[in-house]
């Protein structure tokens, strides 16, 4: 009895932690997209163009103060009034990551610091965020953003930098997947109908990951890397 009671809490506890990373991979995880990736010499004949989720400005934190934990003691403080900031603001949000960004809040504050390119220098990278919600608004966004950047207030010997241009970010493309295959399907149904009912379709790529490339000021074209070949029956 007591093994199938250990047997229960274990199984709940792999269960709580899968469903937390899938809820976490859906609905938190924002990819951000740099610039144009399709070539389009093989481009696919069928994409969709979407409002991008975010308008995204990578900053770097940079100090340099003899001590490592003093170093790390002066960003972390200057994180946590960018932080607050933007909290009071309402329309900023904070990042960490890479290709895949991951939201910090004050209760949450997890920072990876990074070696400078100057000896006993630290480095914090953070994405600084705003929706889209209109993209004829773009402008207003970008001075949102440039504005946030300019009245941050630094901790010690602490310094900020841009990094890299605008960019634009989109939470979980995958659910437009669907939107897509039946968009692909249409237009590889238009194309058997021309030929003729003898024919039929082979369908390659449908089963990779979605891509992407900045299609706008505001707008992602999604994509997949497929192709067919029109088969006699």
């Amino acid at each position: 009895m007591k093994n199938i009671k250990n047997l229960i809490v274990l199984i709940f506890f792999f269960l709580t932690i899968v469903i937390s990373g899938s809820l976490r991979a859906n609905d938190v995880e924002t990819i951000v997209v740099t610039g144009s990736r399709i070539d389009w010499y093989d481009s696919p004949a069928v994409t969709l163009v979407k409002p991008a989720d975010y308008l995204v400005q990578q900053v770097k934190l940079l100090n340099d103060s003899r001590d490592q934990t003093l170093r790390e003691k002066e960003l972390t403080s200057t994180v946590k009034d960018i932080l607050k900031s933007a909290n009071k603001s309402k329309l900023i949000e904070l990042g960490v990551g890479k290709e895949i960004v991951y939201p910090i809040t004050l209760d949450d504050l997890q920072l990876d610091f990074e070696k400078g390119e100057r000896t006993d220098t630290s480095v914090v990278n953070l994405y600084i965020k705003t929706p889209i919600n209109n993209k004829n608004q773009v402008e207003k966004l970008v001075t949102r953003i440039n504005d946030f950047i300019v009245d941050i207030s630094v901790s010690g010997r602490t310094e900020v930098e841009k990094n890299g241009e605008l960019v634009l970010s989109i939470v979980n493309p995958e659910k437009y997947r669907q939107e897509l295959l039946a968009a692909i399907a249409k237009d590889v149904n238009s194309t058997i109908e021309i030929f003729g009912d003898n024919y039929k379709a082979d369908i390659d790529g449908l089963s990779q990951s979605l891509m992407w490339e900045r299609a706008s000021v505001s707008e992602l074209r999604l994509y997949l890397e497929y192709d067919f070949t029109l088969i006699a029956k």
